[in-house]
């Protein structure tokens, strides 16, 4: 296939892909070298394992890259048997551009999370939610089986990510709770695939997890997997914040179905040992 050769000051298609990744279309040597600062981090971080199947996306808002969630999440993955890229947002440049070309070229890829969009101010996040490159692909890419997972917070600041999908997610309460698991019967056409499954990402037998999270509203109740129900009160260390009712019908993990894709969003902000599980049952595709 011939595409836009990724050097910005070159206006030339060509078939030629990085030797390396494989990932980024480089018309030739001098461009390639041109580009190289920009390219190596993400280059290095693709060519390192070619049978990893999840690109995770590492270093969006307050927490940067290298944190405690991205470790859980990785850990996680493994324990799942799931091989993983990372990239660090904090390397390299053009980088919602590369992410799009190599999940447009590379098609071992089938699910992709990005932790901490929408918690920050941090430049990498507008530059994400802006670029019409990577929205186009993703939802493409979602669209032909991808599965889309995010971490974070408030999606409508950075680009209201959720209505690329047709999903009017909107940010509800910030709070610690038990959130129930709505995948409550095996015969439901929506979870049938994977009922047992997300029941067996819950170290207890109750179906539900404990988190402190940001909520969203406006889930359909098919998107919803795990969510506030009509007894949800508030949990918290002081005693004027506990116990508070918390509305029926918020959304801690939504999970939705898009072409034959899914994307899914994750408010916890802890990452709790359970919301790992979940997201990578979710990104292994069982």
């Amino acid at each position: 296939m011939t595409v836009k050769c990724f050097n910005p000051s070159c206006g030339n298609t060509t078939p030629l892909r990085c030797s390396r990744c494989k990932g980024v279309n480089f018309c030739g040597k001098e461009c390639q070298e041109k580009i190289w600062p920009s390219h190596k981090h993400l280059c290095k971080a693709i060519a390192k394992d070619p049978n990893a199947t999840c690109l995770l996306l590492d270093g969006m808002g307050c927490l940067g890259p290298g944190g405690f969630y991205a470790e859980g999440v990785t850990d996680a993955l493994v324990g799942a048997g799931v091989k993983v890229t990372t990239i660090n947002l904090y390397k390299g440049d053009y980088l919602p551009d590369q992410v799009a070309s190599v999940l447009n070229e590379l098609d071992r890829y089938t699910s992709c999370i990005i932790l901490g969009w929408g918690s920050g101010d941090a430049e990498i996040e507008t530059a994400f939610a802006n670029n019409e490159k990577f929205k186009k692909t993703i939802i493409s890419w979602v669209r032909k089986g991808g599965r889309f997972i995010v971490q974070g917070e408030r999606p409508k600041v950075r680009g209201n990510w959720p209505k690329w999908f047709g999903k009017e997610w909107k940010q509800g309460d910030y709070c610690r709770t038990d959130y129930f698991c709505f995948a409550n019967s095996d015969s439901d056409p929506h979870w049938a695939n994977w009922y047992h499954q997300a029941k067996g990402a819950l170290t207890n037998t109750n179906g539900r997890y404990n988190a402190k999270a940001v909520l969203l509203k406006n889930v359909d109740v098919e998107d919803v997997l795990f969510g506030t129900t009509e007894d949800s009160s508030t949990y918290s260390l002081v005693p004027q914040m506990r116990g508070r009712d918390v509305e029926e019908g918020q959304c801690a993990v939504a999970h939705g179905k898009y072409g034959d894709g899914s994307v899914s969003f994750f408010g916890d902000v802890n990452a709790e040992q359970e919301t790992c599980r979940i997201m990578s049952i979710i990104a292994s595709g069982h």
